[in-house]
């Protein structure tokens, strides 16, 4: 991208007032800037949750890993973060703050779902999301497995992704999604039953 289509990119995601559409704007243009150097970011964690469901759920940050090799190290992420205008850097330059949303830069994507990236298109370029049924799973081990405790809002999170899928809003592999929820990265099918079933029964009250 040349400066003036950043800058034109950059105006498009101050004037946009959806913040779940501002974030994707965002995720977009610093998505494109990484690509054109031959990296491949993905999102994933409650980010993608926020986009896989419109904004029902928002996670306050993008966080973006990278799949396979090349991977870009402290000074080529800066150098590409810098490209944007008034662009902001905190955490030894992981997280950047940019029109008031911010996107953390991670590590290598870890996820057990064979499936292919999700892709959306926005109007600077493609953005990348962990598969649904990774994301789904990841966030009910998250909310109700990880450390043999209970987190609310990753709760809450997991819930609305799965209202989203179980409404049919937004199409799962429901086969794949309990081979990931038994892999022994997470072992929590007991748990993602227990979370279907009670969106189901929320879902069904709601409808009655």
């Amino acid at each position: 991208m040349t400066a003036h289509e950043i800058v034109a990119a950059l105006i498009r995601v101050r004037e946009e007032t959806d913040l779940n559409s501002k974030s994707l704007l965002l995720a977009g243009l610093v998505s494109e800037l990484f690509r054109e150097r031959g990296f491949e970011p993905v999102i994933v964690g409650g980010s993608a949750i926020e986009f896989y469901t419109d904004g029902a759920y928002m996670s306050g940050d993008t966080d973006i890993c990278w799949t396979g090799w090349p991977q870009p190290d402290n000074d080529q992420r800066r150098e590409i973060m810098l490209q944007i205008p008034g662009v902001k850097s905190h955490g030894g330059g992981k997280s950047w703050g940019i029109e008031g949303l911010w996107i953390d830069l991670l590590g290598e994507i870890d996820y057990r779902a064979d499936k292919a990236l999700s892709r959306f298109d926005t109007p600077h370029g493609e953005v990348r999301l962990i598969p649904v049924e990774d994301a789904l799973v990841g966030r009910v081990y998250a909310a109700r497995k990880y450390c043999n405790g209970y987190d609310e809002k990753d709760d809450d999170c997991a819930k609305k992704l799965m209202a989203a899928v179980l409404s049919k809003r937004l199409p799962i592999d429901w086969e794949e999604a309990y081979r990931v929820a038994a892999c022994s990265k997470y072992n929590c099918v007991p748990e993602f039953d227990a979370v279907k079933a009670e969106v189901e029964a929320e879902l069904a009250k709601s409808a009655s």
